[in-house]
């Protein structure tokens, strides 16, 4: 169905149903791949394959690909076949910007605009305490405004008339819920505050007075508590004014632990404001109408903290057009609770790095396992069609392209650190998940019920207006 033309991708209801909409006003759902990487063509597995197929010159000789020459391009179209044989249409987060990929797909793309965090996928709180000790990024520091605009010139300026982006990005699994792993040795040595406190607004809280970060939390104690005495109890300290506190840069004890939490939980919402609204103001600056998908929220991890999960929702409202997440679990799951998400922030969903049953065992490469793969096949094809039965539910991005041998053993095979490479070796899962082996070769029983899976959705999703969430 198609309406107007659009200035760019945008997103439409239809008869209680959401959809992306193409500039050109066709309304379509996005699905397609991460880690559609040339990384995977520099493993020693395949590389008589490599030179055969594309010739020695897909990659320069300090290691990086040459996106214009004819090996990347001949690569490129044959991505785009793939995508076209499985009605893929999007090139998702985790991708390289590459032109030559971008034109041989000719589908859509996800835009990501990086700047430096302390925090990564699934980081437990232990591990966001040393990485926030050592990049506190202030949100309320200029610096911090600078680096955005710096990034926006560079990325979303040359977009803005792009009809084929989908969106942009910002990062993977921020800490907006964190888990304890209360067991490990590593959670043992913090300190009260480091376990009680969130790891972003304990770091600014051991930041010197004259810190942007620091200013403002003392500004919220100052709403919070009657009087620097009394703010200074809940946190153990020997202060009796404001100028004291704000010098303090050791923060261990906790007088009045939920208190204290309190006022974390309160300075946590006043950054996940700020980090949103700056976003949005640096891409709008440049870019009035494409979309901003924003975090790949951890779903996994957010799904146990739901009143923390509500609030990123309520604080990014506004900010984000639609709500990315990452998300393994079954489809059900998924869909209960997305569905709550769905309540939760009004905006349509997509899953935008996924894979079903993830960490996908290294026999099944060689024909030492076809049931796994037989078995695969069919939870595909009952994940896309329970998610996209669904009304909010208008993406779907796996989570590998090709089967080919995970980074972090290439990168150890490259520095010939035995230790590391016997350590994955061991475990029987090097290959990541994808659709073809690392010889292009198309894996069919997860493929078949995977397309046919596909060709079903657009019509489930048609008729799902009715679905209650």
């Amino acid at each position: 169905m198609a309406a107007d033309a659009q200035p760019a991708v945008s997103l439409c209801q239809i008869e209680g149903v959401w959809w992306f909409r193409s500039q050109a006003g066709e309304t379509f759902l996005s699905i397609g791949a991460n880690h559609v990487e040339p990384v995977y063509w520099q493993s020693p597995r395949n590389t008589s394959f490599v030179r055969a197929t594309y010739g020695g010159e897909i990659f320069r000789g300090d290691g990086s690909y040459d996106d214009e020459s004819a090996a990347v391009k001949k690569w490129a179209s044959r991505v785009a076949a793939n995508f076209k044989a499985w009605s893929f249409n999007t090139l998702g987060f985790h991708n390289p910007l590459s032109r030559s990929l971008q034109e041989a797909v000719g589908g859509y793309y996800v835009c990501h605009l990086p700047v430096e965090v302390p925090w990564g996928w699934n980081m437990k709180r232990a591990e966001l305490v040393r990485q926030f000790a050592k990049r506190p990024t202030d949100v309320f520091d200029d610096r911090f405004l600078v680096e955005l605009a710096a990034v926006a010139d560079k990325l979303v300026k040359p977009r803005a008339q792009d009809p084929r982006l989908l969106g942009y990005a910002y990062t993977d699994g921020p800490p907006w819920t964190v888990d304890d792993e209360e067991g490990s040795p590593a959670y043992a040595k913090l300190s009260p505050a480091q376990k009680r406190l969130h790891p972003w607004v304990h770091a600014l809280m051991l930041q010197p007075a004259t810190a942007a970060g620091k200013q403002a939390w003392i500004s919220l104690l100052q709403k919070r508590h009657a009087d620097p005495a009394k703010a200074a109890a809940v946190y153990a300290l020997k202060a009796t004014s404001w100028d004291e506190i704000a010098a303090c840069t050791q923060w261990v004890e906790l007088g009045n632990p939920d208190a204290a939490a309190a006022d974390s939980r309160a300075f946590l919402s006043a950054l996940m404001h700020r980090w949103y609204e700056e976003r949005a103001r640096s891409i709008r600056k440049h870019d009035a109408h494409h979309l901003i998908l924003g975090d790949k929220l951890n779903m996994n991890r957010d799904r146990k903290h739901p009143a923390e999960r509500k609030e990123s929702l309520r604080q990014m409202h506004g900010f984000v057009d639609v709500i990315s997440v990452q998300y393994y679990a079954p489809a059900d799951e998924q869909v209960a609770t997305l569905a709550s998400v769905h309540q939760e922030s009004g905006l349509p969903i997509i899953n935008g790095d996924t894979t079903c049953k993830p960490i996908w065992p290294d026999s099944a490469m060689n024909g030492g396992n076809p049931e796994f793969y037989q078995a695969l096949g069919q939870t595909y094809d009952e994940t896309l069609t329970k998610l996209f039965a669904q009304p909010w539910f208008i993406g779907w991005h796996h989570c590998g392209y090709v089967r080919g041998l995970r980074q972090p053993y290439l990168a150890a095979l490259k520095k010939g650190d035995a230790r590391e490479i016997s350590s994955y070796e061991q475990r029987g899962t090097l290959y990541r998940e994808g659709f073809i082996s690392d010889h292009e070769e198309p894996i069919d029983p997860i493929l078949t019920p995977l397309k046919a899976a596909i060709a079903k959705c657009d019509e489930l999703h048609k008729k799902s207006g009715g679905t209650k969430p």
